[in-house]
């Protein structure tokens, strides 16, 4: 008499499986492989158009979100948020755009400054984005991301729309991806941006090369005429 055949077991995708119990004849657990990159990267591309969208349309909660996906550095992320900006971008109106750059060394009232400019922007119906640039810790990498509270009246504004980022170590004022997150804010209706970098000295001056017009900032007794005379962020500046 011939013996039945046996059960046929359901074969379980890999991706709901991440180790079995050792068997008896096994040396070691079987190992599975985890979700596979195809499949988390078809989700962050399904993420950057529903971004995308939602953005686009004025939504502010989007643009944080697309924000914080273009200032990630996982690789996955990486294409994501380029996807995210070939998106975005050819709703930008650069004919209504002005950038604004404002620079200075600690201390100097960058954000005081701003405060006031943004509330007067405001006030003539223009809709306002603040890039704050913090420095990081080098021991840490932490950063206190404060430049928020020294702006209460404009946090409250709906026109306004502040964003704290770190440095992270990034040299020249301005954080690593500072001109995509500018696009962003301008594909998302908003027509003057303002970069405010973190306390500068004489030779960081990148936020010159992304604005349409930079501010120094010098506080008083800041040297004599040689020190006025001296190339490199001084020679930059547009007021």
């Amino acid at each position: 008499r011939q013996a039945p055949p046996p059960a046929r077991r359901h074969a379980v995708p890999p991706r709901f499986l991440r180790s079995l119990p050792a068997s008896p004849r096994s040396p070691g657990p079987v190992r599975f492989a985890p979700c596979s990159a195809m499949a988390a990267a078809r989700s962050l591309s399904a993420t950057a158009q529903t971004l995308a969208t939602a953005l686009v349309a004025g939504e502010r909660r989007a643009l944080s979100k697309a924000i914080t996906l273009v200032e990630s550095t996982q690789p996955a992320s990486r294409e994501a948020a380029d996807e995210l900006l070939s998106l975005v971008l050819p709703q930008r109106d650069a004919s209504r755009c002005l950038r604004l750059g404002i620079s200075g060394p600690p201390g100097t009232g960058k954000s005081t400054l701003i405060e006031s400019l943004g509330l007067e922007l405001a006030s003539r119906r223009h809709r306002l984005a603040v890039l704050a640039v913090d420095p990081s810790s080098h021991r840490s990498g932490g950063s206190v991301l404060g430049d928020k509270t020294r702006m209460p009246q404009l946090s409250a504004n709906p026109a306004a729309f502040i964003r704290p980022s770190p440095a992270q170590g990034v040299l020249g004022g301005v954080a690593r991806r500072t001109e995509d997150v500018a696009l962003l804010c301008e594909s998302g209706g908003y027509d003057r941006v303002v970069v405010e970098t973190v306390g500068v000295g004489q030779s960081e001056v990148v936020v010159a090369g992304l604005v349409d017009m930079f501010v120094l900032l010098v506080p008083p007794g800041a040297g004599d005429g040689l020190q006025g005379i001296k190339r490199g962020i001084m020679e930059l500046a547009d007021l």
